[in-house]
């Protein structure tokens, strides 16, 4: 009889007398560049997701299930060595989702969002048993593997949790202009690229607190660029190839793909 569910399945897999061979020879160290494939495929997947649509909820889904497979198989390697399983990342998480929501799960009140990410952050001190005297500094323990965008946007969240924060949404709007405005002065190739880191982290700024993914939006802008220059390279394939279209002409095509509602 097959096995039916994904712990079943990786452990018939891990079997040493009938498992898989690739599966026998993996550990945490070679998985995790499968781990990082599959997070980055859930991300494109959520990028090009339309809530209701049965082509890409069906793909998010496929998408989510590989990724699930790669906490499971790390769970299973665990459990092969007698250390922990699938059931107790799951209990580990039930009891830290339950322990910092003392406002769903116990009598703490809480008057919106902000409060509940400050008691969280309290407790989550408590937890490592740090006082005020040993909390380490503000930016300290940002985890290296973040893309330089999430940790911009870690690095503004935590400022902002201390006040070091613009008073409203124009003062961030009105800090890119003035970076961008410095990085057009800039001719210097070292200034030039400082410059442009400036304008890239306040970008990042504007959309934290915008409430935007930056990283989605770049992710489905370049969905709607690759289909749309399709059309302008459909247009010059029927016209005999790249030689014989001008920019004004592949802008045209370009505008006609746009207004023909291609994503």
């Amino acid at each position: 009889m097959e096995p039916t569910t994904l712990r079943a399945v990786m452990s018939t897999l891990r079997n040493p007398e009938t498992g898989c061979p690739w599966d026998l020879k993996q550990d945490h160290q070679t998985l995790a560049r499968y781990l990082r494939e599959e997070a980055a495929e859930v991300l494109e997947a959520l990028a090009a997701h339309h809530p209701g649509d049965a082509t890409t909820e069906a793909h998010l889904c496929e998408e989510l299930g590989d990724l699930w497979l790669q906490v499971a198989f790390h769970a299973q390697l665990a459990a092969d060595r007698g250390a922990w399983d699938l059931h107790e990342v799951e209990r580990t998480v039930v009891e830290k989702l339950v322990r910092r929501h003392p406002h769903v799960f116990g009598e703490v009140a809480v008057e919106g969002a902000g409060d509940v990410l400050r008691n969280w952050a309290a407790i989550k001190r408590d937890e490592k048993g740090l006082g005020p005297e040993r909390e380490p500094r503000l930016l300290e323990g940002i985890p290296p593997t973040l893309s330089p965008m999430d940790e911009a946007l870690e690095i503004g969240r935590r400022c902002a949790k201390v006040g070091f924060e613009w008073p409203d949404l124009e003062g961030v709007l009105d800090k890119v202009k003035e970076e961008v405005a410095e990085l057009q002065a800039e001719s210097d190739p070292v200034r030039v690229e400082e410059e442009f880191g400036d304008v890239l982290f306040s970008l990042m700024q504007w959309a934290r607190k915008k409430d935007v993914d930056p990283d989605a939006a770049l992710r489905r802008q370049m969905i709607r660029f690759k289909s749309r220059f399709a059309a302008v390279e459909d247009d010059a394939r029927a016209a005999g190839g790249w030689a014989h279209r001008d920019l004004e002409q592949m802008e045209a095509a370009w505008q006609a793909a746009k207004k023909k509602g291609r994503p």
